[in-house]
């Protein structure tokens, strides 16, 4: 969690990314187009062993997030034409679409308790953070403007949700109440900040930045505060995920 010892968990020549730590911190979910072009949803051990497709079809299926128990994994898939928020159990079995519209919904995130998902949908002209029930009922907007809000994160106690918004003309990292109140930016700078993702124990999130030129891994205390680099080299990185609590 301080930067050190970064190691490689799948050296192959495809793209990998968008990892998900598992609750329990023995699996990693993540999406790779190792097979044949397309993103599928992968699962591997946490030290990069007996990596499995979970979803071989001819769609594209990215953005995992696994549930708090670590029974189900919800995904965004457009198999159906368009992207909607998937759940599927952990080995893959009972895919099943939440969303069904005609709209773009992208980037599900389980509340702590399992009850809720956040994600993103466009369904109201521009990207904007919803919330449902974790049965795909109750599909409520919590972020009504006319820009774009998008990778929704939920604190460990569930009383917040970090985003990232573009109200302010870049990329900022925001927080809200759980139910879209006090909505406030906690990045304020000129840079693009994005990919918000909570510490277990809500003290920190780390985010990604490309205020030093490529994009980097951040992390800042809860309130926006010591806001710190920790991969800083020449390379781009990118979707930051905390694992569980020792």
């Amino acid at each position: 969690a301080d930067g050190s010892n970064q190691t490689n968990l799948t050296d192959n020549s495809a793209n990998d990314s968008e990892p998900s730590w598992s609750p329990d911190g023995s699996k990693i979910a993540f999406m790779s187009n190792r097979d044949d072009g397309n993103y599928e949803i992968y699962v591997m051990d946490a030290d990069g062993n007996n990596q499995t497709n979970l979803t071989d079809n001819s769609a594209w299926d990215t953005e995992p997030s696994w549930s708090p128990d670590g029974s189900k994994i919800a995904f965004m898939s457009n198999r159906d034409g368009n992207g909607e928020i998937y759940v599927m159990d952990a080995d893959g079995s009972n895919q099943t679409n939440l969303t069904s519209n005609t709209a773009y919904d992208v980037k599900p995130s389980w509340s702590p308790d399992g009850l809720k998902i956040a994600f993103v949908s466009e369904r109201d002209g521009n990207d904007a953070i919803y919330v449902m029930d974790a049965d795909g009922n109750n599909q409520t907007n919590l972020t009504s403007n006319n820009m774009s809000d998008t990778y929704p994160s939920w604190s460990p106690d569930g009383s917040k949700i970090a985003f990232m918004s573009q109200r302010n003309g870049n990329g900022a990292i925001y927080v809200m109440d759980a139910d879209g109140n006090n909505q406030t930016d906690l990045t304020s700078n000129t840079a693009y900040n994005v990919k918000p993702s909570w510490s277990p124990d809500g003290s920190k999130i780390a985010f990604q930045s490309n205020r030093d030129g490529n994009y980097e891994i951040y992390v800042m205390d809860a309130d926006g505060s010591n806001q710190t680099n920790l991969t800083s080299n020449t390379a781009h990185e990118y979707f930051p995920d905390w694992g569980p609590a020792s």
